[in-house]
């Protein structure tokens, strides 16, 4: 087990007065579930449609916004759903996107901050707060993946079976690692 410190710094505080629901909403799905196992594919879906909804110009995030109101109350089907998502990402729409993956380690860091766990006690868990925007989340993450060579072989191999979060840590952290390589060289 690796402590966590205190962010020093809340990302949470400073978000945006609209935003704050909807990490108190994360916060509560990542809080049910029954272990970070669970934990982790929450956080990760959400994520992604985050991802998602930060590449989108704002016409489409409007499409997007109905899309998901008509599979929460069941009035589009699961084949529909994705006919409509293929057709909304290929919209040529002339106003750009948001922040898409830039975003993503500032929720990351609010949501944590806001769970408060002072331990980091496994691979699951390790994985998203090396994601986070506060530094003490990611040395905390760094500090026990370098605690146990278990745990490093743990943290490989949640790289090789996880597309998705493999993808995203790649995309948020592989530019950093490839610097530090060339650096190195």
């Amino acid at each position: 087990m690796t402590a966590i410190a205190k962010p020093e710094h809340s990302v949470f505080d400073t978000a945006p007065e609209e935003l704050r629901p909807v990490l108190e909403s994360l916060v509560e799905a990542a809080q049910a579930d029954a272990n970070w196992k669970v934990r982790k594919k929450t956080l990760l879906d959400a994520l992604l449609v985050v991802e998602t909804m930060t590449q989108l110009s704002p016409k489409q995030q409007e499409a997007f916004e109905a899309l998901m109101a008509g599979m929460e109350d069941g009035s589009i089907s699961e084949a529909e759903a994705k006919a409509r998502m293929d057709a909304i990402e290929e919209a040529d729409d002339e106003d750009e996107g948001g922040e898409g993956v830039d975003i993503l380690p500032m929720f990351i860091g609010a949501v944590l901050e806001r769970l408060g766990e002072d331990r980091i006690t496994s691979v699951e868990q390790a994985a998203l707060y090396i994601l986070s925007v506060h530094p003490e989340h990611y040395e905390a993450a760094e500090d026990w993946l370098q605690a146990d060579e278990k745990n490093a072989t743990a943290f490989r191999k949640l790289l090789r079976s996880d597309r998705r979060y493999a993808g995203l840590f790649e995309a948020l952290l592989g530019e950093e690692d490839e610097e530090e390589g060339e650096d190195e060289a």
